[in-house]
Order: C-alpha cells, then structure tokens, then sequence
C-alpha cells in the first residue's frame, strides 16, 4: 500500500479531472455513494443522518451522501459551517441538487446532533492547513461531545492529513472514507485515534495518474518482509545462523540486555553473545542457557568474532556505559543502537564535532521520539507533530537507516520509507524496545540489508504484540512473550527449509 501526501492527492485529483476527463462532479458522486455504503453497512438501523458541511468540496461530498440517504429513505438534516455564499462549482452543484431533494440545509445547530443517529463529518479535506479555531472548533467539540456515531469523509475535520498531527482540535470519526489516495496521516501519530476504521475507494481513477506522484511512504504486509528471509538448507549449522553481540544490562537494567538476546535466539541468531557486567552472566545464563555472557574486557574479542553488534539495552549513562559505547563506536561492524546508547551517540556527535555521516552508513538507529528529541537538539512534541520530517532530518544528520518508533512506526533510508501499521498501545511497556534491538541485530547477522533488517524486524515484532493482544487483550503484553511469539510467526515465510 502507498501513502501519499495532500498535495500529491489534490494533484492526482486535478489530473484526473483535467487530462483523463473525469468530471469532477462525477468524482463526487462517486465518494457519496462509496460512504454511503459504508453508513448503511455499519449502521443498518439508523434512521435519522445529519450531515454537517464546510463550503469547499468536502462539502460537497457531504451534499451528495445527504442525496443518496434522501433517495433511500432516510430522514435526513443538513447544517452548513461557514458563508454559504461562499460555495462554488462542483459543490454547488451538489447542494443545489440535494434542494431539488426538498432538503434545505440550515445554521449549524447543537440540537441537530441530538436528533440524529449518526453523525456525517464533511466540513474540511485535506486542504486544511491551519488549526481549526473559533466557530469551527466550537462545533467539532460539540460534534465529538454529542457521544453519537461518526462517518468522516476523507479525512476527520482538523486532522493534517501529511502529519496525523490534530490541528488544534479534529473530529473523533469511528469510520473514515478516504478517497483517491490512502493519506498517510489517517496512520500516524493522532490519525488512527481521530479516524477509527478507514475505509479507502480509488473512485476508479486510471492507475496510471497514480505514477506521476511519489508517495510519502509504503507499507508491505508481514509476510512480504518474511520472503526476503534466507533458506535454511538441511546443512545449515549455527555459524551461518548468524552471530549477533549484545553490549548492554548496567547496574539494575540486567533485563533490559537479557530480553534483547532473548530476542535474538528467537528470532534465529545461531549464536549470541551477551557483554555485560561480569556479575550479571551467570544470572543470564541461568536465565537463558543458550546466551554466552562475557565481561566488558571481552567486547573488542567476541565483537571480531560477530556478524553485528547491538548496543543501548540496559547501557546506562555512566562513564562504564560511556565506555563500552566508544569502544563499539570504533568497530567496522553494522551496528543497531537503541536506548542509552542514543544518547551517548548524541553527545558524542555535539562534542566529537565529526563529520557523522563517515561513519554511518553501517547502522540502523531506533529511537522513540523523545530520544529522537535529544538527536535533534529538539522535544519530542516538534518531532510528534511531524514524524515525516523528523525521521528525514535524522537520516540527515545520522545516516544509516533509521527507524523512529511510535504509533505508525517509520523506517527511512534517505530513499524509501516504510510505515509499519501493525502495533497496538499494550506494547508501550519497558524492554519493549530491547526485543526490537535483538531482532533486527539478528536478521543483520544472517545476511541481509540494513534496510531490510530494520523493516522485516519491526513488522514482526509488532504483528506478534497484536497476536498476543488479540489473544488476551492489550494489558499484560510482556516483551517476553512478544519474543517468542516471534519466533511462531517466522514460520509463515515462504522461503523453503530443507
């Protein structure tokens, strides 16, 4: 699936009414009976709609779906935010239509609301780029407090379409009708909270104006980034499983470093080594017998004998994991850095005062937003409000690949980007992240590309943690437990074993 930007929407929206003739009332039509199809297989006992429209052509839109639930029975009411006076071509046409209906829409009234059974969001599009204010947010938040069901079309009033950032105050949609394109704010950030079940119809637009726009980002099912894995022959042995080395698990963050092998054997590293504090082995390895755990003196010799290096789960801030990063720093292995080590890594780039990008071209980096603040120089709210750019500036100035966690998770290259859709909030739990360092260092060491590591990795891991949600519900999610179910999952690639 490609996500694409307003801009580019609008653009393929224009191109299709000006070069591939489509008129664009015919468009309209087309997004009004899609939605309404949509109302009528989501709530067949509703009897009373009451559409609420802008005076641009989401307006319009709500004008053609108010027409169809007209024709079909329904009793219908229609409110108008802003100068009636102030609607133009396709939607004008679409409003006086629903008037020769016998429907004449009224002033935006709170009492509406109340009369109806479900509510029809059609005040702004994707065009809206300023916060919502005045007379428009008032309504929005009595649409929301009005505690009734809610079709968005498109996209919910008062959502960025590009960021998923809600401007100002957005509508609280339980489904959404997005049409033309898939917006890639509908899927990160506050979109999926603001827009509930989207429904998505192309309006049969020609394929081929689709190719003259990049889209922002693509998401792949899981079991795309599964076929990339390696067959595993009948004469595999461990050496050719992969040897992943693990730097982490400080003074009271032993877990932290212990999940993150754990990880790591689950997801099928032949071999892993732990360096840890010397204390800390043979608890580990009590733990999980499989792991090798070996003292901080040990770094530089198990590193050489490694395929990738991960560090940051567990670190800490003190001069010990100050240490061990600087060590891992000068190692020619790809490396995953997560955690602690993030922030070492923004410190040492600010005093270092090195040109990052000699040296990084063989790591991938997964903060949350708040570590990607520190990376920045920045908070984490300017990085919430615009993941998109974040994560552009961050290949910037870091390189490598780059995957800056959260709610619609992106993975950026500096060419492609990823957005994973999978996930759920009982994932948002300590060591979570651990799980995720230990599963992407493994698919490094068995061979393949940064990028496909990080992509592969991440769309398993949260796939597992919506298994074990679906399962017993979000609370309780243990990072344990997404770890193995991992290891279940990776039998669905359809890369043969012998």
């Amino acid at each position: 699936m490609k996500l694409y930007s307003a801009q580019a929407s609008q653009a393929i929206d224009q191109d299709a009414i000006q070069n591939a003739k489509t008129p664009g009332i015919l468009l309209m039509k087309r997004a009004g009976f899609f939605a309404f199809k949509t109302l009528e297989k989501t709530w067949p006992s509703a009897k009373h709609m009451h559409i609420v429209c802008g005076t641009g052509n989401n307006g319009g839109d709500g004008f053609v779906i108010a027409q169809y639930c007209v024709l079909a029975g329904y009793n219908v009411s229609v409110s108008i935010l802003g100068d009636a006076k102030k609607i133009k071509g396709d939607a004008l046409t679409a409003l006086t239509e629903l008037k020769a209906l016998s429907v004449e829409p009224q002033d935006f009234l709170e009492q509406s609301l109340q009369e109806a059974d479900v509510i029809i969001d059609a005040i702004f599009g994707t065009g809206l780029d300023k916060p919502v204010t005045e007379n428009y947010a008032k309504a929005i938040e009595e649409i929301n407090q009005a505690k009734k069901p809610v079709l968005a079309m498109d996209i919910p009033s008062g959502l960025n379409a590009n960021t998923g950032a809600i401007m100002g105050t957005a509508i609280q949609a339980q489904q959404t009708c997005t049409f033309i394109t898939q917006k890639l704010g509908l899927y990160t950030f506050q979109g999926p909270e603001s827009a509930g079940k989207i429904h998505f119809s192309p309006l049969f637009i020609p394929a081929e104006l689709y190719e003259k726009q990049v889209a922002l980002a693509e998401n792949h099912p899981l079991k795309f980034w599964l076929n990339i894995l390696p067959i595993r022959l009948a004469s595999h042995h461990k050496g050719v499983s992969g040897t992943v080395c693990l730097v982490g698990g400080n003074q009271t963050m032993m877990g932290a470093i212990q999940l993150a092998g754990l990880a790591s054997l689950k997801t099928g590293a032949g071999l892993v080594k732990i360096i840890t504090h010397k204390e800390h082995g043979i608890a580990i390895t009590q733990a999980i017998p499989e792991v090798m755990c070996y003292p901080t003196d040990e770094l530089l010799t198990q590193a050489s004998l490694a395929n990738v290096v991960g560090i940051g789960p567990g670190l800490g801030l003190d001069d010990w994991g100050q240490a061990l990063f600087q060590q891992v720093m000068d190692l020619p292995l790809c490396k995953v850095i997560d955690a602690d080590a993030l922030k070492h890594l923004a410190k040492f780039v600010q005093t270092q005062e090195i040109l990052v990008n000699n040296i990084s071209n063989n790591w991938v980096l997964t903060p949350h937003p708040g570590e990607a603040a520190l990376l920045l120089g920045t908070d984490s709210k300017t990085i919430q409000q615009d993941r998109i750019n974040a994560v552009k500036q961050l290949h910037q100035k870091y390189g490598g690949v780059i995957v800056l966690k959260g709610n619609g998770t992106l993975i950026y290259d500096g060419e492609h980007m990823e957005i994973c859709l999978a996930g759920n909030p009982g994932m948002a739990v300590g060591g979570m992240g651990d799980v995720l360092t230990g599963t992407i260092a493994t698919f490094i060491a068995q061979g393949l590309s940064l990028w496909n590591a990080a992509c592969l990795g991440v769309s398993l891991h949260a796939h597992a943690g919506d298994v074990l949600a679906n399962q017993s519900g979000q609370p309780g999610i243990l990072p344990s437990e997404v770890a193995t179910v991992m290891s279940q999952l990776l039998s669905y690639s359809d890369s043969p074993t012998t």
